[in-house]
């Protein structure tokens, strides 16, 4: 049914492609609002499990644990670093430079598990090829730090193949494709090694990359297009009365 009606003053009879296509566009304006403040709410409560997981004190970490009670957990470990065989994480940024992320597997004392822990990031000199030469890891009495379940990018296209050249460049933390490296060993969470540890590498660990504000800044933004969606399909529709 067509609209017709007096407002302002004037005749605002819109014809029925605007309205749908006004509609059309307020409903995604305000889905994508909404889904910001889902993504803000959930970066709240990670960012709040991590700090309160960081308050409790340290734990001697076996490979007979239970694992899905040790995300964001302060660990000790003892094991002998794979000196030879490096990952580098890639598309890291720290302070608006592009770098990389140094996972180096550590083979756990008494056990015949593996885990790979991330000694920090680095930035990327003039060119990538080839790859730089990763620096062993400094000899530490105790491995400290803290206890991460890698997650997998939203969209990936399937998993990746793993070369014979070390360091091996890789494009996001993948367990299942890492584990055939190590015959099924490598355990499925990442030690963030603590600050406090020898080595060369930036480490700023927060499990939450992007601000909880700034998605509400950004889900403020959608609701604001939806708004002037509206005002511009009164405004564009409003004609003289002849």
């Amino acid at each position: 049914m067509a609209v017709d009606m007096n407002l302002f003053g004037r005749r605002f009879a819109p014809p029925m492609w605007s309205i749908a296509l006004t509609a059309a566009g307020m409903l995604l304006f305000v889905m994508l609002g909404n889904w910001q403040l889902d993504r803000a709410d959930y970066k709240d409560r990670v960012q709040n499990r991590f700090e309160q997981r960081l308050l409790l004190d340290s734990r001697r970490f076996s490979a007979a644990d239970k694992l899905n009670d040790l995300e964001y957990r302060k660990l000790i470990v003892e094991g002998r670093f794979d000196e030879q065989h490096h990952f580098l994480l890639d598309n890291q940024l720290h302070q608006g430079r592009a770098g990389y992320h140094v996972l180096t597997p550590l083979h756990l004392r008494d056990s015949d598990h593996i885990l790979l822990v991330n000694r920090g990031w680095a930035a990327w000199g003039e060119s990538r090829d080839p790859l730089p030469r990763i620096p062993a890891p400094l000899a530490a009495a105790e491995i400290v730090g803290i206890a991460n379940f890698p997650s997998e990018p939203v969209m990936k296209l399937g998993g990746y193949q793993l070369g014979s050249n070390w360091p091996q460049l890789i494009p996001y933390i993948e367990i299942e494709s890492l584990r055939e490296q190590y015959s099924e060993r490598l355990l499925p969470i990442v030690l963030w090694l603590s600050p406090d540890q020898p080595g060369a590498y930036v480490r700023v660990w927060n499990p939450v990359w992007m601000p909880p504000e700034k998605s509400r800044a950004y889900a403020l933004q959608w609701f604001s297009f939806a708004a002037v969606a509206l005002v511009l399909f009164i405004v564009l529709n409003l004609r003289k009365v002849e």
